[in-house]
C-alpha cells in the first residue's frame, strides 16, 4: 500500500468467502468482482495436484484473469508436536503438518504468494517460551521462500488475543513475523481497542474484514466462526473504528475479505464474490481518505 489510507489497500478474496468454488471459478469470480488477489487453502492446492493439475496450469488460469495468489491458508498448530488435532469440529486436522508447510512454501515459490497464516493450537493451554521459539523457527524456514508469516490470534486457541500475539512477536524478533488481525476474532474476543491502537503498523501483515451479530449465534465459538459471519456492514461490529485505528503511516497490509457464511455459500461463487466486494468497498468509502489515527481514540479516551 503506497499511502497511509486503509481505503487504498489491495483487496484479497479470502478462501473462506467462496470455499466451495473450484479453482477456476474462484479466480474468475475474483476477477469479475474486482479482487486483484485471492487466498488459497493448502489442502485445496494439494487436491488440485492430486487431480493432475500442475503449477503451470494454475498459473495460466491466474494470468488469464489477471489475478494473483496473495495469501496461503493456514499452518495450524505450528507450536505443537506434529500429529492429529483430534477436534470433532475439524476432523482430519493435523498440527504442524510437514506436508502442509512444504506445500505452503511451494506455493510461495510457484505463485509468488508472500503471506502465510499461522494459528496456534485449539484450547486454552498456557503460552510458554516454546511457542515463541516455534514461531521463530517457522519464520526462519519461511524466509528462505520470501514468505512473511502472519500470526493470527483466535479466542478459542492458545493465542486468544492481540496482546498474547504481540508478546510472541516480540520474543521471536523476526522481521518476517507479523500479525493477521481478523475482525471476527477481535470482536468475538476481548475487542481490545487500546492494544489495537498501540500496535506498530509495520507489524500488521494482514487485515481480515467481516461482520457479525453483536451476540453469538451459538455458544460453539468455532462453529459460529465458520458458519455465521456476515459481509462487512451487514452486522453489528464497529468496523469503521476498527479500521480507523489501523489507518496509520507505515501500514502495508492487504485487506482480505473473509466471510465464512452458510448464507453466502448458497450463492453462486460469482454472486458471493460480488457481494463481498461491494459491501467492503462501501465500508471503505465511509473511511477518511488519509490516515488520521490518534491514540486517544482507543477505549481509554
Amino acid at each position: 500500500m503506497t499511502s497511509s489510507s486503509v481505503a487504498a489497500a489491495r483487496l484479497v478474496l479470502a478462501w473462506g468467502t467462496v470455499r466451495a468454488a473450484s479453482f477456476p471459478d474462484r479466480v474468475w469470480a475474483a476477477a469479475d468482482a474486482g479482487f486483484p488477489s485471492i487466498g488459497m487453502a493448502v489442502p485445496d492446492y494439494l487436491a488440485l495436484l492430486k487431480a493432475g493439475w500442475t503449477d503451470e496450469r494454475m498459473s495460466a488460469v491466474l494470468t488469464e484473469h489477471g489475478v494473483t495468489i496473495d495469501e496461503v491458508e493456514v499452518i495450524f498448530g505450528f507450536c505443537a508436536p506434529p500429529g492429529p488435532a483430534n477436534l470433532p469440529e475439524r476432523p482430519g486436522l493435523v498440527y504442524a503438518d510437514p506436508e502442509i508447510e512444504a506445500a505452503a512454501f511451494r506455493m510461495a515459490d510457484a505463485f509468488g504468494a508472500r503471506r502465510v497464516q499461522a494459528v496456534g493450537t485449539f484450547g486454552d493451554e498456557p503460552v510458554g517460551p516454546q511457542v515463541a521459539a516455534a514461531f521463530t523457527a517457522l519464520c526462519d524456514r519461511a524466509a528462505a521462500h520470501g514468505l512473511r508469516v502472519a500470526l493470527e490470534f483466535v479466542p478459542y486457541t492458545n493465542i486468544p488475543d492481540l496482546r498474547t500475539a504481540l508478546d510472541i512477536l516480540t520474543a521471536a524478533g523476526r522481521a518476517n513475523g507479523g500479525l493477521c488481525v481478523d475482525a471476527w476474532h477481535f470482536f468475538r474476543g476481548n475487542a481490545d481497542f487500546d492494544a489495537l491502537a498501540a500496535v506498530d503498523p509495520g507489524d500488521i501483515f494482514m487485515i481480515q474484514v467481516n461482520d457479525g451479530p453483536a451476540t453469538p449465534t451459538t455458544p460453539n465459538r468455532m462453529f459460529d466462526a465458520v458458519h455465521h459471519r456476515r459481509c462487512p456492514g451487514e452486522g453489528d461490529f464497529d468496523l469503521e473504528r476498527f479500521l480507523h485505528l489501523l489507518d496509520r503511516p507505515g501500514l502495508d497490509a492487504p485487506i482480505s475479505v473473509e466471510v465464512y457464511s452458510d448464507d453466502l455459500a448458497r450463492l453462486p461463487s460469482i454472486d458471493a464474490a460480488r457481494r463481498a466486494a461491494s459491501t467492503t468497498q462501501a465500508l471503505l468509502r465511509r473511511l477518511p481518505t488519509t490516515g488520521t489515527h490518534a491514540h486517544q481514540q482507543g477505549t481509554g479516551a
